[in-house]
């Protein structure tokens, strides 16, 4: 082989190996854009699936990363990434609850989700009924649940105690106004 063909041979050689190393930071710069993306982007689609459409935390995190799998297929492809993802884990959690359609959305609590200001607004706003209806003597606390838990009307109640609607009516009326006072004795004394 002649000197000049060893020569080049040789830039032929060079050049190759700077393609490559440029290739592989090219890929370690992917990575680590990917990385930075995946972490920009996984609590905000994590909390969608598990907040909007009640999937399940473990659950979450395998549809947020199947997400990402699917981006990853073909980033070209992607106009607006912001966008794109929120539509995906949207998309991904709807196809979930098509497949396991015999467990109904779950709630909150029943998923795992940590507990939440409206939550613990929920839990003391039903200590405070139960309380306030504790107080309430038994005439006002049967009338009050049987027409608004129960769902009877004033007619049923009244037939089921031999008594006329109007009473049922004026009956409700003070109960109301007498949770109403018993509620703020509450809420003040608190």
């Amino acid at each position: 082989m002649s000197d000049l063909a060893s020569h080049r041979l040789a830039d032929v050689g060079i050049v190759a190996v700077t393609v490559l190393a440029n290739r592989r930071m090219d890929s370690d710069a992917a990575s680590d854009r990917f990385d930075a993306l995946y972490l920009a982007y996984w609590p905000l689609l994590r909390k969608i699936a598990v907040r909007k459409f009640g999937v399940a935390i473990a659950d979450a995190d395998d549809l947020v990363q199947d997400v990402f799998a699917t981006y990853l297929a073909n980033p070209s492809n992607v106009r607006e990434l912001h966008p794109y993802l929120i539509g995906a884990i949207c998309n991904a959690s709807r196809q979930y609850h098509r497949r396991n359609q015999a467990s109904p959305l779950c709630s909150s609590i029943a998923c795992g989700a940590t507990p939440d200001d409206e939550l613990i607004d929920g839990v003391v706003r039903n200590v405070v009924i139960a309380t306030t209806l504790s107080r309430l003597g038994a005439r006002c606390r049967e009338t009050l649940e049987r027409f608004y838990l129960n769902g009877e009307t004033a007619v049923s109640i009244a037939e089921s105690r031999d008594t006329s609607p109007g009473y049922i009516w004026r009956l409700l009326n003070y109960c109301r106004n007498r949770a109403r006072a018993v509620y703020q004795q509450i809420s003040v004394g608190s």
